[in-house]
């Protein structure tokens, strides 16, 4: 094995004359490490970081706690003055997430047996809240047999899911209760009380399932993000079904003697009160059906021009990210060494921030990370990462803003870009536009038009460019008569200068276990004097040395920094950061499209909407596709409940009025409609529908079962007896799910707003259920008559006309 020194003794020429020519007469050696290129700092201090990924299936509390371990045991072999610290702990943020769905959830379930005792008993109200818990730990143990794991996503599913299963608990319970009200045994009870509403319990669970099964084909990164949440809600519907037709109603009958009717309990005479009280008002309102249904009408047409208007829709909120990056860049040609000592002038910023807000940061001195690929020594990283939502006072938004007017006061610095991290997939910048095509000044040229056309447009900032110019660099213009008359190629000048100035490792060797690469260069005083270059001499064909500044001449300018690619021809891309209380992604990059006329003024030229604005508008598209699927999927599945082909459009038309409550909803709290809104506007779909259906089907049943029965009587009296468990759906649902939209247990900002769309969504759909529906029913009952009087017309004057 070869050392420095022996390597010095390798003989490289023997002359003519006996001369020996070996490497130490040619070279200085020296056992040195590779200069770096990229330098790591932990809160504000020197580090060499290690990252660890868990693999995808690894718990990653568990991992963590194992790292944390692994550190103590070995702390004792680490010399004085070093020591391990931890940065962008990914684990506290899902134990503070699971301690706040836990907390939530448990509060959530006091409330909605509160709300069963009240319109029902204890005992009822205790084995139909039981389902929940039953129900979430069924899905906990079916999710590894279908290759995913309790995270973040599927918590939130299982936020979405409480209020459906819930509900269909109620129903049987309800009606198994009723059942006892009139007489029949226990046994009795709970078998014809299943039995009468199995087949729309059964509806409304495939209705659901339907609702949400188209999610499982969205595309893209998004659809892999998602694909967790409608598995969790087709396993939690196929438990939730088991156990309410053949688990649940043994239980609600245990204990239960002899074949005497239920004793009321003392809240049944005011619920008989109000059932009585609310039959007599919609009796009164059936008649004036074509105003209430137009009142209905001019809330929607309001609630949707006004979210048109005055609402925005963001993929991911950043109000409550746990973590964002600051890409700084000082002037080309700044060394490393001095980037590291300017940017402590940043972490000195970052450092000041309260502890209750701080959890760590990290630098890393000459790269911009994945956000800019490549390596500049006049480029810094600074990720910083947040204590949990709920622990602190203010939000992402408003750290990064005060930051922002610290950093722009320093001097020294060309820019800050700062992104957060909304806490989605990885969607690139809010405003991402790629300029594409093989003309370099047309295509630096328009990205520059791009550049103007952001400016002008409120909310937007932090406009960057990747075109950006590196260190000043030697030109070689190479003299090709010269370099023939010589006897050189190109080959051989670009062959000699890579040698000389970014050396060639031409051996290794074993030093214990490591491998040391032998790497050849030109000696790094001569590389930093640009006389050297010109006195670089190149052995031609004959073998004979001839000097660089023979064939060349010399300029001196700036190089670029990175050469980006896409569809294998030449980009430019230009990013930007958007306030979303002024504007969003979407419509800065669609007003930025629409003001260049790409066709006329820059022929062979290209712009691709990327980012956010993309994924938001493809998310858009998908979710568009999902509701279509599931509307017709829902439909066919109503049309086989109801026999009819008008009714499921009368129960599918109840869908867009319960929006009402979601658009009031975020507009009183003032928050954009996010992709997570979106997702409990689809578990929305599924109580409206199955609350709707379950209505209908009992007017159906009325009528077949008594043939002299008025339409208007028969929705009267199944609105009647269905109020009871529509009003506890809705109320337990709600109750429910508003400790998580107020975060009263502690605040999860990524479940919140499905909480916020679905409970205020049910508070509206609940009038929408018990008065629109039993008037649209009406409505179309009187649409029968009328085609069956003009049918009858019809048929009478083809019986004149041929007598």
């Amino acid at each position: 094995m070869l050392g420095p020194m022996e390597a010095g003794d390798v003989i490289v020429r023997l002359s003519e004359g006996g001369t020996t020519i070996r490497v130490r007469d040619l070279a200085v050696l020296r056992d040195d490490f590779e200069p770096a290129k990229v330098l790591s700092r932990m809160n504000g201090k020197a580090a060499i970081s290690f990252e660890v990924f868990k693999k995808e299936s690894s718990d990653i509390i568990r991992t963590v706690n194992a790292v944390k371990q692994l550190v103590v045991d070995t702390q004792e072999q680490l010399p004085d003055g070093i020591f391990v610290e931890y940065s962008n702990d990914q684990s506290r943020l899902v134990k503070n997430r699971l301690n706040v769905v836990l907390s939530n959830g448990l509060i959530g379930l006091a409330l909605v047996m509160l709300m069963l005792s009240i319109f029902l008993n204890w005992h009822s109200a205790f084995w139909v809240a039981l389902s929940i818990p039953v129900v979430l730990l069924g899905t906990l143990f079916m999710l590894p047999m279908f290759g995913a794991f309790l995270d973040t996503i599927a918590m939130g599913a299982m936020i979405l899911i409480i209020g459906i299963v819930v509900d269909d608990g109620i129903v049987v319970a309800e009606n198994i209760w009723r059942s006892r009200e009139m007489g029949m045994a226990p046994l009795d009870a709970a078998v014809e009380g299943t039995n009468a509403v199995a087949k729309p319990v059964i509806t409304t669970v495939v209705t659901t399932a339907l609702a949400f099964t188209p999610m499982f084909f969205m595309t893209g990164m998004l659809g892999d993000f998602i694909f967790v949440i409608p598995l969790v809600v087709v396993l939690a519907l196929g438990i939730s079904l088991l156990d309410t037709l053949f688990i649940m109603p043994a239980h609600l009958i245990s204990g239960s003697h002899g074949g005497k009717a239920v004793e009321q309990p003392a809240q049944e005479g005011w619920f008989m009160s109000l059932r009585d009280g609310f039959g007599v008002i919609l009796g009164k309102l059936l008649p004036a059906r074509y105003a209430v249904i137009a009142v209905f009408s001019a809330l929607i047409v309001a609630a949707f021009l006004y979210a048109a208007k005055f609402m925005d829709f963001v993929l991911f909120p950043t109000q409550s990210a746990d973590e964002f990056y600051i890409l700084a860049e000082l002037p080309s040609g700044s060394s490393l060494q001095h980037t590291q000592e300017k940017i402590q002038e940043v972490e000195a910023l970052i450092t000041g921030l309260p502890d209750e807000e701080l959890a760590s940061f990290i630098t890393r001195i000459g790269t911009h990370s994945w956000y800019n690929l490549g390596e500049n020594e006049n480029w810094a990283l600074l990720g910083v990462y947040l204590s949990p939502y709920a622990q602190r006072d203010r939000n992402a938004d408003e750290i990064v803003d005060s930051l922002r007017e610290s950093t722009d006061a320093l001097e020294g610095y060309d820019n800050f870009t700062y992104i957060i991290e909304s806490g989605g997939p990885p969607i690139g910048r809010p405003v991402q536009l790629r300029i594409v095509g093989s003309d370099d000044e047309q295509r630096r040229e328009l990205a520059s038009r791009v550049v103007a056309e952001l400016e002008k447009i409120d909310g937007v900032s932090d406009i960057e460019r990747d075109d950006k110019t590196g260190k000043e660099q030697i030109v070689v213009d190479l003299d090709y008569i010269r370099l023939a008359e010589q006897g050189l190629s190109v080959a051989d000048i670009a062959k000699n200068l890579r040698l000389a100035y970014d050396g060639e490792i031409v051996t290794s060797v074993r030093y214990g276990d490591e491998d040391v690469a032998f790497r050849v260069i030109l000696e790094e005083d001569a590389r930093g004097r640009a006389e050297v270059l010109g006195n670089l001499v190149i052995p031609n064909r004959s073998g004979r040395f001839v000097r660089l500044q023979e064939v060349a001449d010399f300029r001196l300018e700036a190089g670029p920094s990175n050469f980006y690619h896409y569809d294998n021809e030449r980009t430019i891309t230009v990013t930007a950061n958007i306030d979303k209380e002024v504007t969003t992604p979407l419509i800065a990059s669609s007003a930025v499209l629409g003001a260049i006329d790409i066709g006329a003024d820059w022929p062979g030229m290209r712009i691709i909407a990327g980012g956010e604005a993309q994924e938001t508008q493809k998310s858009m598209g998908s979710l568009i596709v999902a509701f279509a699927i599931a509307a017709v999927g829902i439909y066919l599945v109503l049309l086989v409940l109801f026999n009819s082909l008008t009714q499921p459009l009368v129960v599918m038309l109840a869908v867009p009025f319960g929006l009402i409550g979601v658009i009031f909803a975020f507009a009183v709290h003032n928050e954009a409609i996010g992709f997570l809104a979106m997702l409990g506007v689809i578990g929305l779909v599924g109580i409206v529908v199955n609350d709707s259906l379950i209505l209908v089907n009992l007017v159906n049943q009325m009528r077949e079962e008594n043939d002299d029965v008025s339409a208007k009587t028969a929705i009267v009296d199944a609105a009647r007896y269905r109020l009871r468990p529509i009003l506890l759906t809705s109320v337990t649902t709600v109750a429910g799910l508003l400790p998580m939209a107020y975060g009263i247990g502690g605040s999860d900002p990524f479940s919140a707003p499905m909480a916020l769309a679905m409970g205020y969504g049910i508070l509206f759909a609940t009038p929408l259920t018990l008065v629109l529906l039993p008037c649209l029913l009406l409505v179309l009952e009187d649409s029968k008559m009328l085609a069956e009087r003009l049918l009858v017309r019809l048929r009478n004057r083809r019986s004149l006309k041929r007598v």
